[in-house]
């Protein structure tokens, strides 16, 4: 009897290390070669080695198309450039830097054309105790996880049940756990008269850092993550004044 408990026992943890495993966050991107040359803040150039790319239809405004998100994996900064991410919902901005800190820079031309830079910061990338326990509390009532995951990317995604709390209506979304913060694109949001991306992505109060939105499928919008891999790519904000702006 005792062998067969000895054995029941190895297996149960056996199972719980399988299971832990699992769980586990998935593993962080290693720089490419090309990062050591060209990543340069402190002469205020940025290379990105990664990009995520999505699929996206906007409902409301009838416009569809491709919106692509750079990366750099080490300090999760990201860039959005106007041709390939906000398009017109940047005005003169050229291209936008976001950190997982909350800073932002916006690179581009001003009324007399000439290179400015804008820095912000967004404070509710790091909200107080009681924010923050809200924000969990919201997640285990309003994103129930179905049994469906699937692997893209490298990256692993599950299927939610959102329900939203003001109507109740009910949708499938799906999130992907990520090595990296997805703050910058949800952060986005909060930087008023700044730029908008052709879709929202207005879920820092719900979501965790760590889960992207990689679907969606609602009567406003349609989204899909439909790549993410390497694609390299540079900003230089060297050229661009700093322009202070009141706080």
């Amino acid at each position: 009897m005792k062998r067969y408990l000895a054995i029941f026992a190895l297996s149960a943890c056996l199972l719980g290390a399988a299971l832990s495993a699992s769980a586990q966050a998935p593993k962080k991107i290693p720089a490419d070669k090309q990062r050591a040359l060209l990543w340069k803040p402190e002469e205020g150039q940025y290379y990105f080695s990664h990009a995520l790319v999505f699929d996206y239809q906007n409902k409301s405004d009838k416009t569809e198309g491709t919106l692509k998100v750079h990366l750099d994996p080490v300090t999760g900064a990201m860039c959005f450039v106007k041709e390939t991410s906000f398009g017109q919902g940047g005005k003169s901005f050229d291209f936008v830097i976001g950190f997982p800190d909350g800073k932002y820079i916006f690179c581009g031309t001003d009324e007399d054309g000439k290179k400015v830079r804008v820095n912000e910061t967004v404070k509710e990338f790091k909200p107080d105790v009681d924010t923050k326990k809200q924000q969990q509390d919201d997640f285990k009532t309003y994103v129930v996880p179905t049994e469906n995951k699937r692997e893209e990317f490298g990256l692993t995604s599950t299927e939610y049940d959102l329900t939203y709390a003001t109507s109740g209506s009910q949708e499938k979304i799906w999130l992907t756990k990520t090595p990296f913060s997805v703050y910058p694109i949800y952060g986005l949001e909060f930087v008023e008269s700044a730029v908008s991306l052709p879709v929202s992505f207005d879920y820092m109060n719900l979501l965790p850092s760590d889960l992207l939105l990689s679907e969606i499928n609602s009567k406003d919008v349609v989204l899909k993550l439909k790549a993410f891999g390497k694609d390299p790519y540079t900003a230089n904000a060297k050229g661009y004044a700093v322009l202070k702006v009141n706080d």
